[in-house]
């Protein structure tokens, strides 16, 4: 503190000395024989030693010295929030936040503004999705429908780099839109200060129903294979009771349910499970209300289920009529994506039985499954002269009396095949695929009652690569050719397989085995057919009993046992396993006749169809991972402010290997029902992949669909997803001011939280607050007023002192 003061008249300071001198013998020499009242003997002289200390003090000319910003040397910002957040009227408030805030930022007696242009550069900017200059804030209009905070916050270290500034002053809410996606960085920026109504913003929460949770969950459940789960919160509402509804894209309601809230129970949830009509994007909508907010719109003539595939961005922010602060938050957008490939499956059977009836009978409700199957009608032969065979003859007799060419016809060292519903006629002509390129195109391998012995060594590696590399799902069935029994003990196979073959346990074979579901099956939605559990164990009871079931080994380390079949002597074998194997998934399921379920039942039961749900369920989760040859990502991203998404196509060539050479075109269809397009570009991140970046501004849901052209010209697929943009959700998201986030911003800024009501004060002392550019100053110290104050009233005292007690 003391290096800051300097004399500028040195030479004086004998002078001052002699002075102070003197005049402290005349005042001792003075009350020497005064009486002994402390006031006189003591207080008196001492105010007027005082006094004359501060004149001999000011002989030599103080003067205090400092820094100071140099006036419009440096920059100071000035952010105005823009967002329909600012619509909200806090509780007790005579307006809303945005009318506060400008009625503050263009009133023309406040002189904070003026002081501030007379000492920085100021700027003046609004912001929303972007940050924009602003020349005036009567133009605050407080229709944005994001409030990227964040990421305007982290753009000014790269718009201002390399220039003085020396804060910000922020006009917010704190509630930004983007704190989900972007990451808040401090280093680098000026001191920020946030300007807010009150300090105790918060303590009151206005009267609110929100949805502040929305998650969606795709399961292999035949019945609802979506389920949608929806938090509702609500404040300072009566107990009442909520609805919470779901539509669809023609704004019909699909589901609905209500439930009772009261003020002492957190969030409730709603859990709807929904199956959609078409397969690809679609899009649907979840709204809540309370019964006031029903009855009111019912009285009003509203339609509850009215389509909103555009919502107005100003629909719902500030509604008079309703006990509610806002009504934007009361509905969320989502979009479900099941998919348009088509999947294929390769079934291999070493002999023919009902199971591939049953199965195919199965498949063929679902539009999305191909069902091609290999089945072989007699095992290779050795080649030797038959008694009644002609001469000459070198195919199998068993194709004599058939029309075909001969050279078509398996000779006596090949099985007899049978190929059913294949793409073309030539596939699968040789049997199992041996190259990658041809196994690569199904997407599961199911092998039935085939012994190990009918693949090659190369075509058993090949399926290993098809499991592990490609992704693809494989299943084994029961038989007398599974499992041990078919010698898959030593092979790749075997080594894919959940449950040890080589140490497979030998007992007695029981009479009847009777299915049963694990700890683990009953938290698998694909292994259960009945939606409750009342109804799954009724169906479990009234499951007929199976005769036929392979003895497996221990389960192995990683796997998981989803079923189970229960002897008379209640020994448990395991009778569907599963686990991961690379990128795929590998199940078996030891029974042999499964074909039972269906046969040995009512007219009743058998309508149910049990067999067929369970094959298409468990069809649909051992392909549900599988990749495509063409996957799209979407993934939200900020730039320079501006929210965009980014979609993400990685292209694979036949044998699953990334592919570069390839032209890729993404047509976008807006939610007006625009459609623009434009090319993907190759990343330099991954060999494979590549990219494009859309501009998400509107409101509504997004379908985006790839084009893959390889080099040649041929279209090589085509494939879509989609996504949601609801910034009237998000920007409603939470109603109170977020001041926690605007006292870390200020803290983390080495800024303050500034009161409204405290800013003319505040800018009084900005000049002497840390800035880039400064300058040093003096102030005499004995022209401030307070100096003469002080001499005079130290003099005057003593003066009145000595005259109360009747002294001279």
């Amino acid at each position: 503190m003391w290096d800051k003061l300097i004399f500028g008249s040195q030479s004086f300071l004998a002078w001052a000395v002699t002075l102070f001198v003197c005049g402290l013998v005349l005042v001792v020499w003075r009350y020497r024989r005064s009486r002994t009242d402390w006031l006189i003997g003591w207080l008196a002289p001492a105010l007027k030693v005082c006094g004359l200390l501060l004149l001999s003090f000011c002989l030599l000319d103080p003067l205090w010295s400092g820094q100071r910003a140099r006036p419009g040397a440096n920059l100071f910002l000035i952010l105005a929030d823009d967002s329909q957040s600012m619509t909200m009227k806090d509780p007790g408030a005579s307006a809303s936040r945005g009318e506060l805030y400008k009625h503050e930022l263009t009133a023309e007696e406040s002189g904070w503004q003026v002081r501030l242009a007379q000492d920085f550069d100021l700027r003046k900017y609004t912001f929303d999705s972007r940050l924009q200059n602003a020349v005036d804030y009567s133009a605050l209009r407080y229709q944005g429908t994001q409030s990227n905070l964040i990421g305007v916050l982290n753009g000014l270290k790269e718009r201002f780099r390399d220039r003085p500034v020396a804060g910000v002053l922020l006009f917010s809410d704190g509630n930004a839109t983007d704190a989900s996606r972007t990451e808040f960085q401090p280093d680098g920026l000026p001191p920020v200060y946030p300007v807010v109504l009150h300090r105790n913003l918060g303590e009151k929460r206005p009267a609110d129903l929100s949805i502040s949770h929305l998650a969606v969950t795709t399961t292999s459940f035949e019945d609802a294979p979506v389920t949608i789960q929806a938090d509702v919160t609500q404040s300072a509402l009566p107990q009442a009771r909520v609805t919470a509804q779901v539509l669809d894209e023609s704004g019909k309601v699909v589901k609905e349910e209500t439930q009772a809230f009261s003020n002492d129970r957190g969030p409730i949830p709603f859990r709807f499970q929904i199956r959609p009509t078409k397969p690809g994007v679609s899009f649907y909508e979840v709204r809540v209300r309370t019964q006031d907010e029903a009855t009111r719109a019912d009285s009003a003539g509203q339609d509850a289920g009215a389509p909103s595939n555009v919502l107005d961005s100003t629909e719902g922010a500030a509604d008079p009529s309703s006990v509610e602060a806002t009504l934007a938050n009361n509905r969320r957008r989502l979009a479900i994506d099941r998919g348009t490939s088509k999947y294929r499956i390769l079934y291999l059977m070493g002999r023919p039985n009902w199971e591939y009836k049953f199965l195919r009978r199965a498949v063929e409700s679902d539009e999305q499954i191909q069902l091609t199957a290999v089945i072989r009608i007699a095992k290779k032969e050795p080649k030797f002269d038959w008694r009644q065979s002609r001469g000459g003859e070198v195919s199998n007799p068993l194709f004599r009396g058939f029309d075909g060419k001969t050279e078509e016809t398996e000779r006596y060292d090949q099985p007899v095949l049978v190929r059913l519903n294949t793409k073309t006629p030539d596939e699968l002509r040789d049997g199992f695929p041996k190259l990658p390129d041809e196994l690569f195109e199904f997407h599961a391998v199911i092998i039935d009652d085939l012994e190990a012995e009918f693949f090659s060594p190369d075509q058993l590696a090949l399926l290993e690569r098809f499991v592990s590399e490609r992704g693809g799902g494989l299943l084994m069935l029961g038989g007398t050719e599974s499992f041990r029994q078919g010698g898959y003990e030593r092979t790749p196979i075997g080594r894919m397989l959940p449950l040890y073959l080589d140490g497979a346990i030998s007992s007695v074979a029981s009479p009847t085995y009777r299915w049963n579901l694990t700890r683990d099956g009953w938290l698998q939605p694909w292994a259960r057919l009945r939606s409750t559990e009342t109804e799954e164990q009724q169906r479990l009871a009234e499951m007929p009993n199976f005769l036929a079931v392979n003895r497996l080994g221990q389960l192995k380390p990683g796997a998981t046992v989803v079923a189970e079949v229960v002897t008379p002597t209640d020994e448990k074998l395991p009778a569907l396993a599963v686990q991961t194997f690379g990128r795929g998934r590998c199940a078996v399921a030891p029974i042999a006749d499964f074909w039972r379920w269906q046969l040995d039942r009512t007219d009743a039961q058998r309508a149910k169809d049990d067999l067929g749900k369970a094959w298409r369920q468990t069809l649909r989760w051992l392909i549900a991972d599988v990749p495509g040859r063409i996957e799209i990502r979407t993934e939200p991203k900020d730039e320079f402010g501006q929210p965009l998404m980014r979609i993400e196509a990685r292209v694979r060539s036949k044998d699953y290997l990334p592919q570069d050479n390839a032209a890729l075109t993404v047509s976008l269809k807006l939610p007006d029902g625009t459609i623009v397009s434009q090319p993907a570009e190759p990343s330099l991140r991954e060999a494979g992949l590549y990219e494009s970046t859309f501009a998400a501004r509107h409101a509504g849901g997004y379908r985006a669909t790839v084009e893959v052209v390889d080099r040649d010209g041929q279209v090589l697929g085509r494939e879509e997803s989609g996504w949601v943009s609801d910034p009237a959700a998000d920007e409603f998201r939470q109603i109170v001011p977020n001041l926690s986030f605007l006292e870390q911003v200020a803290r983390q800024t080495s800024g303050d939280v500034i009161a409204l009501n405290d800013l003319d004060e505040f800018v009084r002392t900005l000049p002497n607050r840390r800035a880039p550019l400064t300058e040093v100053f003096t102030t005499p110290i004995w022209h401030q007023p307070w100096m003469l104050i002080l001499i005079v009233g130290c003099l005057c005292s003593e003066w009145a002192l000595r005259r109360w007690k009747g002294l001279p």
